[in-house]
C-alpha cells in the first residue's frame, strides 16, 4: 500500500504468489486519481519485482489503460506480464475452489435439467 503524509491510502497493489513454483499473479494496481501519472503504480510493481526476483508473472484481465501500463512495465523491466496467463497448480487450486463454491450457489436445486416441450 502507498500512504500519503496523513496516512491515507493513495495506492495499492494486490497479488498472489507461489514460492514453490516461483510464479505470481498481479490482481490489481490502483492509484488514487489525484496521484496518478506520477510513477506510483510503477513504483509498486518495481517493489514487488524486487521482493520476488526471478518469479514468472501474469495479470488478471486488463482495461485498455492497464494493458498500456503493463506493456510499458514489460519494456522497462524485461519481465513479461501476460494477461490471464496460466497459473501454477497451487494458485489455480485456490481460485478453482473459490470459483466452484460460487458456481455451486447458482446451480438449480434439482439435478434434473430436462426440458419437456409440448
Amino acid at each position: 500500500m502507498l500512504l500519503d503524509a496523513r496516512k491515507a491510502v493513495i495506492g495499492r497493489l494486490r497479488f498472489r504468489t507461489c514460492n514453490d513454483c516461483r510464479t505470481g499473479r498481479i490482481l490489481s494496481v490502483w492509484v488514487h486519481d489525484t496521484w496518478q501519472r506520477q510513477g506510483l503504480g510503477r513504483e509498486l510493481v518495481n517493489a514487488l519485482l524486487a521482493r520476488r526476483p526471478g518469479f514468472r508473472w501474469s495479470t488478471t484481465g486488463q482495461t485498455p489503460l492497464g494493458r498500456s501500463f503493463f506493456s510499458a512495465m514489460a519494456e522497462e523491466t524485461s519481465v513479461s506480464f501476460p494477461q490471464s496467463g496460466a497459473l501454477c497448480t497451487h494458485l489455480a487450486g485456490r481460485f478453482t475452489r473459490a470459483w466452484r463454491r460460487l458456481v455451486s450457489r447458482w446451480r438449480p436445486a434439482s439435478a434434473d435439467t430436462t426440458i419437456h416441450l409440448p
